[in-house]
Order: structure tokens, then sequence, then C-alpha cells
């Protein structure tokens, strides 16, 4: 992961879906109670009960962190010290423009749009065949997504980083996560589109080792 040399003493670990990256060979998960599911037996082997930890998700990522801290304490596992998330509002708002139904041509010019990947590579049939069951399973997944809790809460420090031209979220809606703590939360802005930790990965890393560093700090929202 190329966000490692960014960090000083917090060691990264990357959760894999089915899929994708070292797992390429195992079938797609079709909902998202599979793949918290399968996250939940990472974590379970993962996570030392003795030492703190923090997590990162972005877009599908927070509403499987999302689902995750709702199930931990069920697993005897503490909570994580500290969340950090972006590119998704609330769980309880719905998307307004879905994408995942639209043709395979259709959904990738909305991808590159994002700023997801440029379209040369949906022109080599060999990676379009590999990314777009993935992309659109993921966009299924995120856009059939539904959840009435408006209120819970959860006893851990949350930050956001918000992109400025992320036209997948409000930046209304974001400030609403505030209300998902009983804790601190922030907020951070950020010049980019839907997929800017991309190119600002030193910057967020910056931010999260600082945040760690310093997290006996009062934060105010």
């Amino acid at each position: 992961m190329k966000w490692k040399k960014y960090f000083d003493g917090i060691e990264i670990i990357p959760i894999h879906l089915p899929g994708r990256n070292s797992r390429m060979a195992e079938p797609l998960c079709e909902t998202i109670e599979e793949m918290v599911d399968d996250i939940k037996i990472q974590v379970s082997a993962l996570i030392d009960h003795n030492e703190e930890y923090i997590v990162y998700g972005h877009s599908m990522g927070v509403l499987l962190i999302y689902e995750l801290l709702q199930v931990l304490p069920k697993m005897g596992i503490p909570m994580p010290v500290h969340i950090f998330l972006s590119g998704k509002n609330p769980p309880y708002i719905p998307i307004e423009k879905p994408i995942h139904q639209l043709s395979d041509d259709k959904f990738l010019e909305k991808i590159v749009q994002l700023g997801g990947m440029d379209a040369q590579s949906f022109e080599n049939p060999v990676l379009a065949k590999v990314f777009l069951p993935i992309l659109k399973t993921d966009f299924s997944i995120v856009e059939n997504y539904r959840s009435d809790e408006e209120h819970l809460q959860f006893p851990v420090n949350i930050s956001f980083f918000y992109a400025t031209d992320d036209v997948c979220i409000n930046r209304q809606y974001v400030k609403q996560w505030a209300d998902f703590t009983s804790s601190s939360f922030r907020m951070y802005y950020f010049m980019g589109g839907h997929f800017f930790l991309f190119d600002q990965g030193e910057q967020i890393a910056k931010i999260i080792q600082e945040t760690v560093s310093n997290r006996y700090e009062i934060i105010p929202y």
C-alpha cells in the first residue's frame, strides 16, 4: 500500500474483500451482509484486544465500518479509538442518481467522470472485463443500501475528509456524521472529487498521524 511510507509507528493493515487484490479468484460478495461477515472474520484474526486501533473507510467502506461498529460489541471486540471517513453521506440518506443499472458504456462514462479511472483503462478489454463486474457490484450494493437508523451513536471519535468537488456527497449531509458519535467530530476539507484520496494520500496520512499522536486533546466540532 502506497500510504505506508507516510506513517511512523502506525501499522497499516488493508482489508481485502473477495474478488479483488490477493483474493481475485474468489467470487464477489453480492450483498453488504456478505461483505460484513467476511470482514468480521478478518477483524477477529487481526485485532489484539490489548492494542488500540483506528479504521479508515472511503465510499462503500464507510457503510462497512458503520455496519461493523454495530456488531463489534457482540463479538467481544473493543471499538476503535478513532474512525476516519470520506466519500459517503450518512447511511439514511438515499442516493439521488444511481448508476449501477446503466448500460456498461454509460456506467463506465460515469466512473471516468468521478475520477476513479481514466478512459484509456477501459479501452483495454482485459482490464474492462476484470474491473467492470467489481465496480457494478459495489455500486449496486451501495445504491441499494437502506438504513432506517438515524440516531445510532458510537463511543468513537469521528473525522470526516470532505472533498469539495465530490458529486456523490453533500456538505450539509456529511456534517450530520457528528450525530453518530458521543465523542468528538471534526471535518477536514480537500480539493478534488470522489477519488481525491488517490492524489492526497500524504496529506490524509499526516492528519491521521497527528490525530493519533494528539488523541487525548479535546477536538471541538
